[in-house]
């Protein structure tokens, strides 16, 4: 009986793992040191870190949403992120953003969608919520990059969620 759950649980993560495995989105950044929240000396290191957590969050959703076989390419175009950047009132804190109603995170894309056997999809985006503040999913949170993961976050379930009922 014990031989079986652990056998049966074995078998259960495999199928996930592979799942995972052949659904994936390949995220690439054009021109990273043009966009909004460049710095103007070139582009900033910190802002690296950004671009990785975005990659990542993508790489994510695509593990969550899509098909198996399913393959996603994004190609981000632009970001500017919520908020603005003041590090003039930061003294010794370094950065910071202040969120206002007119600063909303915005991220242009590009995406092609292809599965075996189907004609790719695609298209150019700008993606933007003016309601930013209001999110629910963003509140209270610690993470730097809240609403612009919470605007790919509604992107990607518009666009690629299988079970539409969410």
């Amino acid at each position: 009986m014990r031989k079986r759950a652990i056998l049966a649980a074995i078998l259960i993560v495999a199928a996930f793992a592979s799942c995972q495995a052949s659904a994936g989105v390949n995220v690439r950044f054009v021109d990273p040191e043009r966009f909004t929240d460049a710095d103007t000396n070139g582009f900033r290191a910190a802002e690296a870190g950004v671009l990785a957590e975005i990659k990542t969050h993508l790489q994510r959703l695509g593990g969550r949403f899509l098909a198996p076989g399913q393959k996603l390419t994004i190609d981000i175009l632009d970001i500017d992120r919520a908020g603005i950047n003041e590090s003039w009132r930061g003294g010794s804190m370094g950065d910071v953003r202040i969120m206002r109603g007119v600063t909303p995170p915005r991220i242009k894309l590009r995406y092609v969608l292809g599965e075996k056997g189907k004609r790719p999809r695609g298209g150019e985006e700008t993606l933007t919520d003016i309601n930013y503040q209001m999110n629910p999913s963003a509140r209270f949170s610690g993470d730097r990059l809240v609403y612009e993961k919470a605007l790919l976050d509604d992107w990607f379930r518009r666009m690629f969620a299988r079970d539409k009922s969410w």
